[in-house]
């Protein structure tokens, strides 16, 4: 999903305009926010509300040093509450996720516990540095090292245990 020199290529660079910066990371949040959710209209709103936020506080966004980790931090602060809102209303994700059919990775991924498909999703598909994995799901570096990890194997499980099934 990232380009060449991954998600962190350019950041200060779409600070040139509001627009450069919409362009530049809506598809990236996107990708991020599928990779935790099945759920369309979560991904949508969510991501349109993170911009927004941008939007607002552009004045102070363009004085960060990383905005794309700004961007993703409000984005998963939203989706966490998203998520805790649905558990009180008695929704499983769990249950969600485990309904849904299909083998790829995206799936695989979202039946991922939360901290290790967070972090999979920024290090792996949009290719964040560990250190900004860290900032943007408020963890220590080791922690957000020990998620990927996790993850990887977790996927690398599931991919294998694929495989069989499929011979």
């Amino acid at each position: 999903m990232a380009g060449p020199g991954g998600a962190v290529s350019g950041d200060r660079e779409t600070l040139t305009s509001f627009p450069a910066f919409y362009r530049h990371w809506t598809p990236r949040l996107t990708g991020y926010l599928r990779a935790q959710t099945a759920d369309r209209r979560w991904v949508e709103a969510i991501t349109r509300e993170s911009l927004l936020a941008a939007r607002c506080g552009w004045d102070e966004l363009v004085t960060c040093e990383r905005p794309g980790v700004w961007l993703f931090r409000v984005a998963t602060t939203l989706l966490r509450r998203w998520q805790a809102k649905a558990r009180e209303q008695c929704t499983s994700l769990d249950e969600m996720v485990a309904g849904e059919t299909g083998g790829d990775v995206m799936a695989a991924v979202r039946g991922l516990p939360r901290r290790q498909r967070e972090a999979v999703a920024l290090h792996c598909l949009l290719e964040f540095p560990v250190p900004d994995v860290a900032r943007i799901l408020g963890v220590s570096e080791d922690a957000a090292a020990t998620h990927v990890e996790r993850a990887r194997g977790r996927m690398a499980g599931l991919v294998g245990a694929a495989e069989g099934e499929a011979r």
